[in-house]
């Protein structure tokens, strides 16, 4: 059987069936990224007594502070605001993590991309699913409120799922077009961090959309980044998301995906000169 050289891993790959095999290889090295992700985040607080909860404490605290604030200068009482604040801290936290260790990827993991012909997509998956596993613990606080209350459990937050879904396969474009674009241009990363900080403030993370003047919409309206939010956290909180917020989220998901392509062919062969 031909074989053709798989410039990524250094494997040879059959040219008959060649789509295939890449994708048996993709889910192995995501099996892989994910064992990994476990690794991490166990080594990380091994001798911690409760682990990554204590970055769930730190959310806990957050939400209750902005609560708060929010509350204050919005109006409002802090019960009917907490699972709408709280929420969005949690999705946010997420997103954040995706983008920010995300860019960093394969600088990080840098002895290994020049020591090993372990393929991109296990240091991809590697990142992705440790900030799933941080975001499960996050979305502890949600049924803790569940329970005490606060939040009310309705069927529609089933619909969660397909947003939690897209959010982390969005993950894989994302991590993918900045890890190679901040392994080739270092001062991307901080650039990046600096608009991450600007987009708190204007992403509805902890104040009301439905409040903001008709003339001023075009923040929420134009900011791709609500609509990732919404999708997770409108049906946990009871709210069936608006078609358009699907389209506009399967819409950024195909130009990613075409994004990181072009990235990816352009530029994984001089990954290892750029780490």
């Amino acid at each position: 059987m031909a074989h053709v050289f798989d410039a990524t891993t250094g494997a040879a790959m059959p040219k008959t069936g060649g789509a295939r095999w890449l994708a048996l290889r993709t889910v192995r090295n995501l099996r892989k990224g994910l064992s990994w992700a476990w690794l991490d985040t166990v080594c990380q607080y091994r001798r911690s007594k409760i682990g990554p909860l204590w970055e769930t404490v730190n959310v806990l605290v957050m939400t209750l502070g902005m609560t708060v604030v929010s509350s204050a200068v919005i109006g409002g009482t802090v019960t009917s605001l907490i699972g709408y604040v709280g929420l969005g801290i949690i999705i946010w936290s997420a997103i954040t993590a995706l983008v920010l260790d995300g860019s960093m990827t394969f600088v990080r993991n840098r002895e290994y991309i020049l020591a090993s012909n372990l393929s991109i997509d296990f240091y991809i998956g590697r990142t992705i699913f440790r900030a799933f596993i941080t975001f499960s613990h996050h979305l502890v606080l949600y049924f803790v409120g569940v329970a005490v209350g606060l939040i009310t459990l309705h069927w529609v937050a089933l619909l969660a799922i397909p947003g939690i879904l897209l959010l982390f396969a969005n993950g894989y474009w994302v991590v993918t077009l900045f890890a190679l674009v901040c392994a080739r241009f270092r001062d991307v990363e901080l650039i990046i961090r600096n608009l991450l900080q600007l987009a708190f403030f204007v992403t509805p993370v902890f104040w009301d959309y439905r409040q903001v003047a008709k003339e001023r919409m075009f923040i929420v309206d134009y900011n791709v980044v609500f609509y990732f939010l919404e999708i997770v956290r409108a049906p946990l909180l009871g709210e069936v998301p608006p078609l358009k917020h699907y389209a506009v989220v399967l819409a950024v998901t195909l130009v990613g995906f075409l994004l990181a392509y072009v990235a990816y062919r352009g530029m994984r062969r001089r990954l290892a000169f750029f780490v």
